[in-house]
């Protein structure tokens, strides 16, 4: 794939750091991780487990922990705003519609309280202005695209009423579901 010197990055990483702080002590994790992100493009971070992939993407979505995780970069920022200046509301609004991340673990990720449409349609409740009938309409559509059998079961099944492949596809329907211009895929496991 050629890149026009015009295009713009999606995403910007430059020169990021991450420690993490226990008590007085402060454990380095990441160091000078740099990386752009263009529209249309496939970008496979690949490393050992534990060399800190998790982490960079976490760090993208605003999903490290505030009280302990001390973050620096030249530059963090996704479609020109700078993530290192997002706070609570912003990064509500942030997340889902413009950046999105498939995650690891879909029995930790999802709510076991809670049916498997409605956790796919809470997203859609807080990013769109869609209808009640307009959104289940939407979520059903949304399984099928990722192939999960008999939508409209699922819809009404609770996590643990389905396989692990299956909660999979769940997690991918939710992250797709604002159409998002960045999709993180943490690590997806074949099911």
């Amino acid at each position: 794939m050629t890149r026009s010197l015009q295009n713009k990055p999606l995403a910007i990483i430059n020169n990021l750091n991450v420690s993490f702080r226990n008590g007085k002590l402060e454990n380095q994790v990441l160091f000078d991780v740099s990386l752009e992100l263009f529209e249309n493009e496939i970008l496979a971070v690949v490393g050992e487990s534990g060399s800190g992939k998790s982490v960079t993407s976490k760090a993208l979505m605003g999903l490290l922990p505030v009280k302990n995780a001390i973050i620096t970069a030249k530059e963090l920022s996704v479609m020109g705003n700078d993530l290192q200046f997002l706070k609570g509301q912003d990064w509500s609004r942030f997340r889902g519609s413009v950046i999105s991340m498939i995650f690891q673990e879909p029995m930790s990720s999802l709510n076991p309280t809670i049916t498997c449409g409605h956790q796919v349609a809470e997203i859609l409740e807080i990013h769109t202005k869609l209808s009640n009938k307009d959104i289940k309409t939407e979520v059903l559509r949304l399984f099928e695209k990722v192939k999960l059998p008999i939508p409209e079961q699922t819809f009404n099944k609770y996590p643990h009423e389905i396989s692990g492949g299956q909660m999979q596809r769940v997690m991918i329907a939710m992250a797709i579901a604002c159409k998002p211009k960045i999709l993180i895929a943490d690590e997806l496991q074949q099911h």
